[in-house]
C-alpha cells in the first residue's frame, strides 16, 4: 500500500475510534464533504443486521470479486485455501469490518451465516457488502452488523468469483483501501481516510452539538426552520454563548446542511 501513503500509513488510536462511535454517518459524511471527501457515503448499501449498540467502527479488510469465468471457478473451489475471499475471512483481526467489493451483483449472495460467525469468531465487528447476502434471519441472531444492497438464495459460483483481499476496492461509489475507517449506523455506510479522522471528529463533533441545540431550541418552540436551520448569526452566536456557558469554545465553522 505504499502508492496510498495518505491513507494506510496513519494510525488512528481506539480514543478516536471511539469518538467516531459517538457520531452520526450523516454528521461524518457532511464533515467528509467539507474537507474535501465527496465520495465517502456507500448509496445503497443498507444495514440489513444492524449494530446493536447503534454504531459500527473499525479498520477495514478488504476483499475483490469479479465476474466469474467457469475454468477459473472450478479450478479454484478444486482449492478451498488458495480462495482469496475463504482467505481473508481466515485473517480477520480484531476490530476489523470486512468491506467486500462484489461489483454491487444482486444475484449471488458471498456471505451467509457461517461465514458471519467467523468473521464475529476471530474478532470482526462487522461486514459491508456492495452485493447481496443470504441466511439473513441467522445472520440476525448472530448480532454482528451486516450491511448489503439486499439478500438473495444462491451463493458465490453462480455469477462471481473473488480474485484479492487486502488491496483498494470500490463500494457503491465509495474508494475503500485496507485499514480505511469505516463506520455504520443506521443511516447506512461511511468510510473515512485514516489521516483524517480527527479532523472529521472535530468538524462533526461540533455540528452535531449545534444540531442537539437546535433540535432542542425548535422543539421548546423558541425558533424556525427561517432563523435556526440553518442557524443565522444571531442563533450561532446564541449558541456560542451557550458553549461558553458550558465551558466550551465558540463554533468558529460554517454550518450546512
Amino acid at each position: 500500500m505504499a502508492d496510498f501513503a495518505g491513507s494506510s500509513d496513519a494510525s488512528v488510536d481506539q480514543a478516536a475510534l471511539d469518538a467516531l462511535a459517538e457520531l452520526a454517518t450523516p454528521t461524518v459524511t457532511a464533515a467528509l464533504g467539507k474537507l474535501g471527501f465527496d465520495f465517502a457515503y456507500a448509496t445503497g448499501i443498507n444495514p440489513l443486521a444492524p449494530p446493536e449498540g447503534g454504531r459500527m467502527v473499525g479498520r477495514a479488510r478488504t476483499v475483490r470479486f469479479i465476474q466469474k469465468r467457469e475454468d477459473l471457478v472450478k479450478a479454484q473451489y478444486a482449492d478451498l485455501e488458495s480462495s482469496p475471499h475463504r482467505s481473508a475471512l481466515e485473517s480477520v483481526e480484531p476490530g476489523e469490518v470486512m468491506v467486500i467489493d462484489a461489483r454491487g451483483c444482486l444475484e449471488a449472495a458471498v456471505v451467509g451465516d457461517i461465514f458471519t460467525r467467523r468473521v464475529q469468531a476471530r474478532g470482526g465487528l462487522g461486514i459491508v457488502i456492495d452485493g447481496v447476502c443470504r441466511d439473513i434471519t441467522a445472520i440476525r441472531e448472530v448480532g454482528l452488523p451486516l450491511y448489503a444492497r439486499g439478500v438473495h438464495g444462491q451463493g458465490i459460483d453462480r455469477r462471481l468469483m473473488s480474485v484479492g483481499s487486502q488491496e483498494p476496492v470500490q463500494i457503491a461509489e465509495v474508494a475503500v483501501m485496507p485499514d480505511d475507517i469505516v463506520l455504520g449506523d443506521g443511516d447506512g455506510v461511511v468510510v473515512i481516510p485514516p489521516h483524517a479522522v480527527e479532523e472529521v471528529i472535530a468538524e462533526a463533533s461540533t455540528h452535531e452539538e449545534l444540531e442537539v441545540w437546535i433540535r432542542e431550541e425548535i422543539s421548546a418552540g423558541r425558533g424556525s426552520l427561517h432563523t435556526h436551520y440553518p442557524p443565522n448569526a444571531e442563533v450561532l452566536a446564541e449558541f456560542e454563548a451557550w458553549q461558553r456557558a458550558q465551558g466550551r469554545g465558540p463554533l468558529g465553522r460554517e454550518f450546512r446542511l
